[in-house]
């Protein structure tokens, strides 16, 4: 692997930014400085040293985050943070898995596996995601049938959604889709809306109940096998 693409993928910022550390003489492979980005590491025998701290690589990564609200699902953000920011350490190959809106909270998985990324969005294996909602009427319990029987949205049907009331305004929705303000909108063809939406459930994989918002950690061998 390239030098530059190993140190931005370990933390230490764009291409540009590893550029200038390489000019910096801040790089050293084994014991030998490294000025040009092109330099290749040999990931099984080299040690790659930053300003003589031992960079540690991952070549798979699978870490559960559970996101507050106020943070977008990019690499380019616009008008908010990005979900990313909230790691210990970026890497331009990361995937958000299932991307959440800036004001949804909840599960979200990042990985640089594009295989597993797939497997989750795109594979033949249907994967629900569940999402605690609340909301702004009571919930009217007809509706429950409706959204199992499948509803359209842009004029294209829906797989079954699945409801549990929790209270008169509080329920789990799970679906097999990912559309943009999915669960909202489902919710305004049941003349409600939403106020408050979570993301606790992809598949089996449930969030971990003790990461706070804005906390991640890496998943299991298990966890990991789930979507593999």
């Amino acid at each position: 692997m390239r030098i530059d693409k190993l140190l931005s993928h370990t933390g230490f910022g764009s291409r540009k930014d590893v550029r200038y550390l390489l000019k910096s003489r801040l790089v050293k492979v084994n014991e030998t400085i490294i000025t040009s980005a092109k330099h290749h590491v040999d990931l099984k025998s080299d040690q790659v040293f930053v300003d003589g701290t031992r960079i540690e690589y991952e070549e798979k990564v699978y870490l559960m985050l559970n996101k507050p609200a106020g943070f977008e699902c990019t690499h380019t953000p616009e008008l908010y943070p990005s979900a990313l920011e909230l790691l210990e350490t970026y890497r331009e190959d990361y995937i958000m898995v299932g991307r959440l809106d800036v004001d949804t909270e909840g599960l979200l998985l990042i990985t640089n596996d594009g295989t597993f990324s797939h497997n989750i969005s795109h594979g033949k294996k249907e994967i629900y995601k569940t999402y605690y909602v609340e909301l702004k009427e009571s919930f009217d319990e007809k509706y429950i049938d409706i959204l199992k029987q499948g509803v359209f949205l842009d004029d294209k049907p829906l797989k079954p959604a699945y409801t549990k009331v929790l209270d008169d305004k509080t329920i789990h929705l799970s679906i097999a889709e990912g559309k943009y303000h999915q669960v909202k909108r489902m919710m305004h063809l049941c003349n409600n809306e939403v106020v408050y939406l979570r993301r606790i459930q992809i598949g089996e994989l449930k969030l971990d109940d003790t990461l706070f918002p804005g906390e991640s950690r890496p998943l299991t061998d298990e966890e990991i096998e789930m979507f593999i």
